[in-house]
Parts: C-alpha cells; structure tokens; sequence
C-alpha cells in the first residue's frame, strides 16, 4: 500500500530524528588542548620573569640611590665640620699646646691623615661639661672592623692651655672611606706634613682635604685659615703687647709684660691716696 498508513509506504518518523541531529561524540567537544595550555603557561613564565626582573632593577637602582646619597651626606657634612674648626685654628709663639701638626700616614694600605690644631669655638653651654672657648681639636683615621675601609674620627680636649682631668670627647664622623689626605700650603708649595722646618709655631695658609668615598670617588676641599701669620698677635701669644707698647704707668708696670703662660696680665693698682 502507498500514501499513510498503507503497506509498503514509508515508515513515520520517530520523535528522535524529529528533535533534531544526533550529538558529537566525545572527540568534538570543544576546549584547549595540553600542548595549547603548556604554550600559555610559557608565555606567562616568561611575562612574569621580565616584570620581576623589571620590579628588582628598580629595587636596586633605589638601594644604590639611598647608598650614595649616604654616602655625600656624610662626607658633606664631615667637610663642614673640619671646615668650621680650621676657621677658628690659631697658634701662639712660645705655647705647645697650640701648634698645628699634621702626619701622613698609611691604614691597610690606604692614604690617611692625622690632623692636630688648637681653635676657638663657641662654648657648648648646654651639657654637662664645663664650657670653653679654646679646645684641641684631632681629626684621625681609624681601620673600620672588617678592615676593608677606614672611618674619620674626631676627638676633642677642652681647657687645653691649663692643666685639668676633663675627658676627652670622640665622635665619629665617616665609614667606609678609602682614603682621608691633607695637604697644608705655606704661601709657595703644597705640603702633606706640618710643621715644615723651623716653622714650629707657624699655622698653613691654607689647608686643602680630599677623601675618597667608598667606591673610590675624591672630594675636595680648600679651607684658608683666617688666622695664619698672625701667631705673634694672639691673645695668648707670649710678644702680645711688646710692639708700640705704651710707657710705664704709674703703677711701675714694665711696658709690654706678659703674665706666665703668654696671657696679657691685668693692670697695676692705681697708687693709694696722699695723705693731706
């Protein structure tokens, strides 16, 4: 039979094929494949190794930044310092305590200075120790503790022209220094040691400093000493009063005198009254 329902016409459909195709099998599912997810893992290995190497090139060129920006501060400042005690550096003919001295010398192999000088300062008022206008002042090298570098010290005495037991004050100023030299002019020639000749009581015109800083960059420094040839002129000079002395008083003071120690003595006592 043709048409519907009739033998041997085709056969009705069932709701399977009418639902639509049949699904893929398992090979067709969609999703990355494990040669394409380790690719990607690579590429983000990569990207990740340039931005961690960006993030620590950016850390150490700060590290290095700070560490020489340490480095000038401290160097700035102990120029200062030595600089501001040349400014008041004095020297008395015929006083030990005040000549200036300056011996070069040599700290694991690097060049290294002793400077010695006597100064006027403003006294330090507020401490505990006994204020003082006139201090020795010593500018040293000492080895650092790993030997490899030397460190600037600073030592202080207060009262140096009267005998007294007040201690001695060390600060220290620089580290990790390759290298702390002094050089001394005295009108014609730069010289690395002081006193020169018979020159004992003479100060330098002018003191040059150079120190090299932990990787091996000098800076310099040219100090003039505001007080150099005038060594027979100072307060606690022993000629203090001797030239264009006035004449004797009426006291009977010997013109020019000068108490022990090269200080200027006080004036003589007016004579009593006459009796009327």
């Amino acid at each position: 039979m043709n048409g519907k329902g009739r033998p041997g016409g085709p056969a009705p459909r069932s709701a399977k094929h009418v639902a639509g195709p049949a699904p893929r099998s398992a090979k067709h599912v969609g999703g990355f494949t494990l040669v394409e997810i380790l690719l990607a893992l690579a590429i983000l290995s990569v990207v990740m190794v340039l931005l961690l190497a960006s993030f620590t090139g950016a850390g150490r060129s700060l590290e290095i930044l700070t560490e020489r920006s340490g480095n000038f501060r401290q160097l700035r400042i102990t120029m200062d310092r030595i600089g501001s005690d040349l400014d008041g550096a004095f020297s008395s003919i015929g006083s030990e305590p005040t000549a200036f001295t300056c011996k070069p010398d040599q700290f694991s192999g690097k060049p290294a200075s002793t400077l010695i000088f006597t100064a006027y300062v403003l006294p330090d008022i507020t401490g505990a120790r006994p204020p003082s206008d006139i201090v020795r002042i010593k500018y040293f090298p000492k080895v650092s503790e790993d030997g490899r570098s030397i460190e600037i010290h600073r030592e202080q005495s207060d009262l140096p022209l009267i005998e007294n037991k007040i201690l001695t004050v060390e600060s220290r100023l620089a580290t990790r220094i390759q290298g702390f030299r002094v050089e001394l002019y005295d009108g014609s020639t730069w010289q690395t040691e002081w006193p020169q000749g018979g020159k004992k009581w003479a100060l330098p015109r002018k003191v040059r400093l150079a120190i090299t800083d932990s990787l091996g960059v000098e800076f310099h420094r040219t100090v003039p000493l505001p007080l150099a040839g005038k060594e027979a002129s100072g307060t606690y000079s022993g000629k203090r009063g001797m030239a264009g002395a006035a004449p004797t008083g009426a006291g009977g003071g010997t013109p020019g005198a000068t108490a022990p120690g090269g200080a200027v003595p006080p004036p003589p006592p007016p004579p009593p009254p006459r009796a009327s």
